[in-house]
């Protein structure tokens, strides 16, 4: 099957490419084929022309980082990563994945396109270093001497996706890289040792249930009040909230019912606390759905 799209008076092939190459070989052999049945596609819009089109790249499919940039097209053109999840049967959380490839230095990024590192091993590095990438460049190099030498035959990296003038999709593929094969970094090649199942697996469930109990709903809108005099005010100097009141008298505090449970659960002597910032809850939200793939 042969799909075509009518551009300019001019049809172009936008799956089937090897079929239609295959066919006019055939033809210039002196097979005699006089017509040759096709499918017009009339899209609804240059997102969908542009995704059929990648879809229809099977036989010659894109590493990771070409995937990435290849979603990240896509969500440029008004594509929701929602949508792509369902359109691929993902979870949102892989297509997030897929698309923090971009947020890795390059060099990590060239790893992941000739194989020498799994993707899911490079987020779990960025995730370990913050996404710092003189942090994650030097952990690797310790490993992986010469890795900011990698070369390519071209200055783009290897995988991405040539966009035609009509942004219909990728239409060449860099297959360039260096002619001597690298040893791939590993898990082991980075000193990070492997448990064993059974305490992953434990770790795993401790992890999602500890995270899992950060999100609290209030159960109304009650608001506590509550006073400290004088003495105690030095305490709260370095407290940032609007929910803290300075006075002659003293300090005021006005809790919501969650944080105020969470102040009676500290008052019970079996209890503690770890106190995350706001942006590394959401990294370990993050590490929270990276192991709800597995």
């Amino acid at each position: 099957m042969i799909k075509v799209v009518k551009r300019k008076g001019k049809y172009l092939v936008r799956q089937g490419h090897t079929r239609f190459h295959g066919l006019k070989l055939a033809i210039s052999e002196g097979a005699n084929i006089p017509k040759l049945s096709v499918i017009l596609i009339d899209y609804k819009n240059e997102i969908e022309e542009y995704l059929e089109n990648l879809d229809g790249n099977r036989s010659n499919g894109l590493n990771p980082v070409g995937q990435a940039h290849a979603l990240a097209h896509a969500v440029s053109l008004g594509y929701s990563v929602e949508e792509l999840a369902m359109r691929y049967q993902r979870s949102t959380t892989a297509i997030r994945n897929m698309l923090k490839i971009l947020d890795m230095p390059l060099e990590l990024q060239r790893l992941i396109s000739l194989n020498l590192i799994k993707k899911t091993l490079a987020i779990e590095i960025m995730l370990k270093y913050s996404n710092d990438h003189k942090m994650v460049l030097k952990h690797i190099e310790g490993f992986l001497p010469g890795v900011k030498n990698i070369e390519t035959t071209t200055s783009k990296i290897v995988g991405i996706p040539e966009h035609n003038a009509a942004g219909a999709g990728p239409d060449t593929l860099n297959k360039g890289g260096p002619e001597k094969k690298n040893s791939a970094v590993t898990r082991k090649t980075l000193g990070i040792k492997r448990l064993s199942h059974k305490k992953t697996e434990r770790l795993k469930s401790e992890f999602l249930e500890l995270v899992e109990s950060t999100h609290t709903e209030s159960i109304t809108n009650t608001q506590t009040e509550l006073k400290f005099g004088r003495d105690s005010a030095h305490l709260f100097k370095n407290v940032n909230s609007n929910n803290v009141i300075f006075s002659n008298d003293g300090v005021q505090i006005i809790l919501n019912d969650e944080k105020l449970n969470i102040l009676l659960s500290l008052l019970n002597d079996e209890n503690t606390a770890i106190i995350v910032s706001k942006p590394k809850l959401e990294e370990l939200l993050e590490i929270r759905d990276l192991l709800k793939e597995y």
